[in-house]
């Protein structure tokens, strides 16, 4: 088993100004030029509050106070966010994309769940509650499943929102009905493509059973996760889909570019379905996509980096791409913030099983 390393946030922190945390990076060194994202705030928000309740120190606070007001400040006068904003806090676009909308609903939705101060909650619960009414109109399925993620951490931190279980119920059925509109035999997908963060839609679907109990979104929820470890868990490696081409339905997948969000994306929804399935097969998959970042991959080269404690951009067919940025950096975080509970499990099973992973054929589908 490998030896996990630490959390530690100094990247993070080399990474974030007063304004927020900076897009991209030169190696480790923080690229002005690139400006900002809303995208990245929302997750480093996650990583903030998550490390906070995890260890209680206070001087996480700070980095918590500095992303929420970014997403306060982005929110528009219409209350929908902008996503890109320059160096000199310029924003660069009208409106952001749905997924950017639904991940700042997410780090909302956690920052009233989080066993923090008042005041956080209240600037969270504003920004959702006054973001909340553009809900139905959201038509993609990630927006979905992110707004879906938002509303269960809002019902876990104030479970008689009545509002928010109805918005909850809407995203998860429209999420079932994409899938089975599109789901075939021999392709158990919400759309005929795969592309990133493929993890949310199904664990979506089973934070929303926790909450409702239907079924079906059970049943989703598994076929779905099952289709994406088949293609993704391949030769006793964590293979996601390459940004390159993606992977359209009777078309060559992509292997490369692979991205940080992916692994940690399935991470997460392997870790779900492991808590509400209470099956171990779930628990090693997810632990064959951590180990993604430490070396345990197609070119076996490890993408953290135990110097800076941040994560590489990405895995190329000759080896990782040396920037540091915000996105992979806090997507790494994100990983093992979400394993460290399940580790000690991990170390305990002295068996010899292992999980049952795809051949390299299923990529042939």
């Amino acid at each position: 088993m490998i030896d996990y390393p630490p959390i530690v946030l100094e990247h993070l922190e080399t990474l974030t100004d007063r304004t927020g945390v900076i897009q991209h990076a030169i190696f480790s060194i923080p690229n002005r030029r690139t400006g900002y994202t809303t995208d990245d705030n929302a997750r480093a928000l996650l990583v903030a509050l998550q490390e906070y309740e995890r260890t209680g120190d206070r001087r996480l606070l700070r980095l918590v106070s500095t992303y929420l007001s970014f997403l306060h400040y982005a929110q528009t006068s219409s209350r929908r966010f902008h996503n890109f904003m320059s160096f000199d806090q310029i924003f660069l676009d009208d409106e952001g994309s749905e997924d950017c909308f639904g991940r700042v609903l997410w780090a909302c939705g956690e920052a009233l769940a989080t066993n923090i101060h008042e005041n956080v909650k209240k600037v969270a619960r504003r920004l959702f509650d006054d973001a909340v009414r553009w809900l139905p109109t959201i038509g993609y399925t990630r927006g979905k499943a992110y707004a879906a993620l938002g509303c269960y951490f809002y019902l876990k931190g104030e479970p008689e929102a009545l509002s928010i279980r109805t918005h909850i119920e809407r995203l998860a059925d429209a999420l079932c009905a994409t899938f089975r509109t599109n789901a075939t035999d021999d392709w158990t997908w919400f759309d005929p493509y795969l592309t990133y963060s493929n993890g949310i839609p199904p664990r979506a679907l089973f934070l929303a059973y926790q909450v409702l109990g239907k079924d079906e979104y059970l049943d989703v929820a598994k076929r779905s996760l099952d289709f994406l470890n088949s293609v993704t868990n391949i030769d006793g490696f964590h293979q996601p889909i390459g940004c390159n081409g993606w992977y359209i339905k009777g078309e060559e997948r992509a292997w490369f570019d692979q991205q940080a969000v992916d692994p940690m994306a399935s991470v997460m929804a392997n870790l779900t379905a492991f808590d509400v399935l209470k099956d171990r097969h779930y628990l090693y998959q997810a632990k064959m996509s951590f180990d993604w970042f430490f070396g345990a991959n197609s070119i076996g080269e490890a993408l953290y980096d135990p110097v800076t404690g941040g994560c590489y951009d990405g895995l190329m067919p000759s080896g990782v791409n040396l920037n540091q940025g915000s996105e992979s950096t806090i997507c790494c975080l994100l990983a093992q913030l979400a394993m460290a509970p399940y580790i000690p499990l991990l170390k305990e099973d002295t068996s010899d099983t292992k999980p049952e992973t795809a051949s390299s054929d299923l990529a042939d589908r």
